[in-house]
């Protein structure tokens, strides 16, 4: 509302979104583990990075794509409740760049965004991984 204070950062973490408002954009949070020309990335939290944060981690996992010669993505979902929009632009962006994407364990609320937007037919899921 207009007149309203404007969040800090020290404000808790919405409990709806899995996102906490104050999200670290240190892109070391991400783990990687090589499968032959398969990358399993992986989230050090729950919560995913905010929108600010997207680019660096494209960038990271650009680089990591690059220095390894991966041809896969799998990003393990286990225990990440929602994926904010920006996340899902750069699932679309790895995949235009040639990468096959693959999702490991995602949510049912994950499912129905990737449902919803029609991305279950441009990405592998694997909800048992």
């Amino acid at each position: 509302m207009i007149g309203d204070s404007e969040p800090t950062e020290t404000m808790a973490a919405d409990e709806d979104s899995g996102i906490a408002s104050n999200a670290v954009t240190d892109p070391t949070l991400l783990t990687f583990v090589q499968d032959g020309r398969r990358a399993i990335v992986g989230f050090n939290s729950t919560a995913i990075p905010d929108e600010v944060c997207v680019a660096a981690y494209k960038n990271q996992l650009l680089a990591y794509v690059q220095e390894h010669d991966c041809k896969i993505m799998a990003f393990n979902l286990a225990g990440v409740k929602m994926l904010p929009s920006g996340m899902l632009g750069l699932l679309v962006s790895l995949k235009k760049k040639g990468l096959e994407v693959e999702l490991l364990r995602p949510s049912a609320d994950i499912l129905e965004v990737l449902r919803i937007t029609k991305l279950v037919s441009i990405l592998k899921i694997d909800p048992a991984s």
